[in-house]
């Protein structure tokens, strides 16, 4: 079998999974707070919630350690260590370490340094490679410049397929910085990145044009997590306005426009993804 970093060179359609947070809202367990946390308190929810992705036809799960680094969480080694031993006993085909930002802005903006972020990305990627992870996710970025220092981190530090995404506001720019996605584009391509793409943000309607403009400005596999829609919330819960069926249709069209690492973020569950399957 080909390995996974020659599949997503080749470009070949991989199903990944849906959303983790809004599904964790389902439990009485979850109080809205420190998700990763689950992995240590409830392993048996987090391996719920893969497996139930594997099951609809997920090929690449991501673990859940969004929000997972040093400077949250002194005992972040535990819980990526857990968070991989949940995606595994899941079934998943293939495990990918999942970070985020790191909860402040960057300087200028910020006070945020970039050492100090890409200390802080390098410590999770040892980690997850430690406990041996198949590849990472570099997701929600909305300031291409914490992006670059967390996949600098993870291309110094492993050997993995490395995968770069950004959430967009509904004119096509990162919130913070203004990026497009030809600068996002072009710094995954100077640094080394395996894909890039886009998630959350919105639903799969307004993200096809974020799609188009990565196909246009790169050579690099894509990869399309949109929300099911944007949320309104009811019964203090939100609720997303895309169904599974229109979801599915336009994600025809995101594929279509060149993205071949397709699956769902917030809002979506495991119907949505069999629907893409």
């Amino acid at each position: 079998m080909s390995s996974l970093k020659e599949r997503i060179k080749n470009k070949e359609r991989i199903i990944l999974d849906g959303g983790m947070g809004s599904q964790l809202i389902n439990y009485p367990e979850y109080t809205g707070k420190d998700p990763s946390l689950l992995n240590i308190t409830h392993p048996e929810i987090i391996t719920a919630v893969h497996k139930s992705y594997v099951d609809a036809g997920s090929e690449l799960i991501i673990i859940n350690t969004f929000d997972v680094n040093p400077k949250r969480y002194e005992n972040y080694a535990e819980i990526i260590a857990a968070a991989v031993s949940n995606a595994r006993a899941a079934g998943a085909p293939y495990v990918g370490l999942d970070i985020g930002p790191i909860g402040e802005l960057m300087y200028p903006m910020g006070l945020l340094k970039p050492e100090d972020a890409y200390g802080y990305f390098e410590a999770v990627v040892k980690e997850g490679v430690k406990c041996g992870v198949d590849f990472i996710i570099i997701e929600t970025m909305i300031d291409q410049n914490e992006m670059k220092e967390a996949l600098c981190a993870a291309k110094n530090n492993s050997s993995l397929p490395v995968i770069v995404s950004c959430a967009y506001g509904k004119r096509g720019r990162l919130m913070t910085t203004g990026g497009r996605p030809e600068d996002v584009a072009a710094i995954a391509e100077e640094f080394g990145a395996d894909a890039v793409g886009v998630n959350c943000s919105f639903g799969p309607d307004l993200m096809l044009p974020v799609v188009e403009a990565y196909a246009a400005a790169t050579s690099l596999p894509i990869w399309a997590k949109p929300n099911a829609g944007m949320p309104q919330v009811v019964d203090g819960k939100p609720v997303y306005n895309i169904g599974v069926e229109d979801f599915k249709e336009y994600m025809k069209k995101i594929e279509a426009a060149g993205a071949t690492l397709i699956g769902g973020c917030c809002g979506t569950n495991p119907s949505y993804i069999e629907a893409i399957k």
